[in-house]
């Protein structure tokens, strides 16, 4: 499913346009509890320059902090902080505007026109039981909707987006450390978009399904996440990313462009501190391997949190 550790412009953006819906079923959940506690760093390194490479979750909870000394470490001593999108730079009349291009229906069109009714029942459903009137969710294309519910559904259980890893290290920059981007607004926003009505049909139907039990999907995630191993991270993307064509958009075909910028960074001389959505960095096809097949040296470095 569009899963919120993937986006950062369209996370942002529905922040604003549906902060009402939000905040009114947003509430307090018990933590859940961490099996493993480590997280997965990787250096790659070429004869001039040092990038450091972290996955990242857009939401989070306090007890994720502080990160390992030798995340923090490589952050403090990075000239670069690269991320997907700036978010605090991020134009909000420009974004809302762009979400209602690509994520809105036009006047006379509506989201009940578009979904099977098998999918219009399961909405229902979760929108009568999280408090929120179906009526306002009419407006959004079927993705929208899947993130905008998913966001609601994981904020009630504690999550937090202020409390997300790219966040953590923006508001951690301090001048002279530089914040670059790796992509643009209008770039993830075409991306995300790009579904075709069945594909988006079926990423809304997988979201409602998860978010039925937010605190088993929460569960789920950070025991992954935290880890300590890529190849249960891989699995764990194998198995949620669906429909795979949409997600061959969005995290395949993202993938070459954005090792190609970290690739900039490795013919500098400057170290940089990369911190991108954790299902872009693993597998077959993700940002490590594709660094190393470009004959860059790749460590996995694996730390405890306290």
């Amino acid at each position: 499913m569009i899963r919120l550790k993937h986006r950062s412009i369209v996370l942002f953006v529905l922040l604003l346009t549906v902060c009402g819906l939000g905040q009114a079923v947003k509430q307090s959940a018990p933590q859940a509890e961490v099996k493993a506690r480590r997280v997965v760093m990787w250096k790659a390194s070429s004869p001039t320059a040092t990038v450091y490479l972290l996955g990242s979750i857009h939401l989070g909870e306090k007890d994720i902090y502080p990160l390992p000394d030798v995340v923090e470490s490589a952050f403090r001593a990075s000239k670069v902080l690269a991320v997907e999108i700036n978010i605090k730079k991020i134009d909000q009349m420009a974004a809302v505007k762009m979400m209602q291009q690509f994520g809105f229906y036009p006047d006379g069109d509506s989201l009940a026109k578009h979904l099977p009714k098998d999918v219009s029942d399961a909405l229902d459903s979760f929108c009568s039981k999280n408090g929120m009137p179906r009526s306002a969710l009419e407006i959004f294309k079927p993705w929208a909707v899947a993130i905008t519910i998913e966001l609601i559904a994981l904020q009630r259980a504690g999550q937090d987006p202020n409390l997300g890893i790219d966040v953590h290290f923006l508001n951690e920059s301090k001048e002279p450390q530089k914040i670059d981007e790796l992509e643009t607004a209008d770039f993830q926003m075409h991306a995300l978009s790009s579904g075709s009505e069945a594909e988006q049909q079926e990423i809304l139907a997988d979201v409602l399904k998860e978010m039925a039990n937010p605190q088993a999907h929460i569960q789920e995630m950070e025991d992954t996440f935290l880890s300590g191993d890529p190849e249960r991270i891989e699995k764990y993307m194998e198995k949620h990313d669906t429909p795979r064509s949409f997600y061959k958009r969005v995290l395949d075909d993202r993938n070459g462009p954005m090792a190609d910028h970290i690739e900039g960074y490795l013919k500098g001389k400057d170290q940089c501190f990369v911190v991108v959505g954790e299902g872009h960095l693993v597998g077959e096809k993700g940002i490590v391997k594709l660094l190393q097949q470009k004959n860059y040296k790749v460590e996995l470095i694996t730390a405890e949190l306290k």
